[in-house]
């Protein structure tokens, strides 16, 4: 009988990845010349829209800007802070530009925060928006043990606001050679895979969880900048709505798994969409000036299973196009 979570709020899909970023007009830009994502509505996040706004649980005014897009099934958003205090500024101070935070839709966000709160975690930055028949509101939760902000979110379609959309024409064909359809995984950088993955199931019953060794001969042609490595890791897996979220942990030899908990420490790491060819995706990438810095093949062959990390800076994310039939060549340790 398979286990049930115990978890007192459950996430059944990932509604929104957040970036945080300084120039918001100029990433929304870059992201519809070079993955076609977009069009972009982009709105002043600010009283009167925004109410009620509360900053480490105490009142405090602020004004940030937010662009958003829908790619796929998810929406993508990028936030800037403008003035006063916020948790994207510090963010920015502290990690730089980068993914921030990762949404789920509730029926209640006062009664999500209650119970999260309850369970020893805080709130980082919460509020209302307009139009307030709907009942719009967020609350970023400091959820550590999951190794990324979670915020849970009342949102039904609709802000009470007009946007400024980039681009102006509603008729423009982005340029871009490679085309991101939807995000089709999120991933973080962790250092425990297993207690993580019990967390998540844990706090927000997000799993089971197939856990991969992830070295030869699974993977194999493993290169880190552009050159043959050999590394291992560990992969978890699991789906969450739409939505796959991969915890990956770096074990032994040369990874930006590695590199990336070096520098920044354990969280949000990269993006994923699907390709019909990865060499090709990489090719064209490369062309434009961006740098690969981990790729590999991985079994079985018949399905040519391959992934690369590009490294996109202009979009203030790593990107990673894959080749992913559904099939890994392995059996996984399942937790629970």
């Amino acid at each position: 009988m398979a286990k049930e979570s115990t978890a007192k709020i459950t996430c059944k899909g990932i509604n929104q990845v957040a970036i945080a970023v300084r120039d918001i007009e100029k990433v929304a830009e870059n992201y519809w010349n070079i993955l076609g994502i977009g069009p972009w509505a982009i709105f002043d996040w600010e009283s009167p829209l925004v109410y009620d706004r509360k900053y480490h649980g105490k009142k405090a005014w602020g004004r940030e800007k937010i662009a958003l897009a829908q790619v796929g099934n998810v929406q993508l958003e990028l936030v800037s802070p403008v003035e006063g205090p916020s948790i994207y500024g510090d963010w920015i101070a502290e990690h730089g530009e980068g993914l921030h935070h990762l949404n789920f839709l509730v029926d209640d966000v006062d009664e999500a925060q209650r119970v999260l709160v309850e369970e020893g975690f805080v709130s980082l930055q919460s509020g209302k928006f307009e139009p307030r028949r709907l009942k719009g509101g967020y609350d970023y939760i400091d959820t550590w043990p999951l190794r990324a902000i979670w915020e849970p979110v009342v949102y039904a379609g609709e802000i009470g606001a007009e946007p400024k959309m980039f681009p102006a024409d509603p008729n423009a064909v982005s340029p871009a050679k490679i085309k991101c359809k939807g995000i089709n995984q999120v991933a973080i950088a962790v250092k425990d895979i297993e207690k993580v993955a019990e967390n998540y199931w844990n706090i927000l019953g997000i799993g089971p969880w197939a856990i991969f060794d992830w070295e030869s001969p699974l993977v194999y042609d493993r290169k880190y900048h552009g050159k043959k490595a050999w590394g291992r890791e560990k992969i978890a897996l699991t789906q969450v709505g739409d939505v796959q979220l991969e915890l990956v942990s770096p074990v032994e030899g040369p990874s930006i798994y590695g590199d990336w908990i070096a520098e920044r420490g354990e969280g949000l790491h990269h993006l994923n969409f699907l390709v019909d060819d990865v060499d090709e995706a990489q090719r064209v990438l490369v062309e434009e000036g961006f740098v690969s810095l981990q790729s590999g093949k991985f079994e079985p062959r018949r399905l040519k299973g391959g992934y690369d990390y590009i490294d996109t800076w202009p979009l203030r994310a790593i990107w990673e196009p894959v080749v992913y039939a559904g099939e890994i060549g392995a059996e996984p340790r399942m937790h629970p």
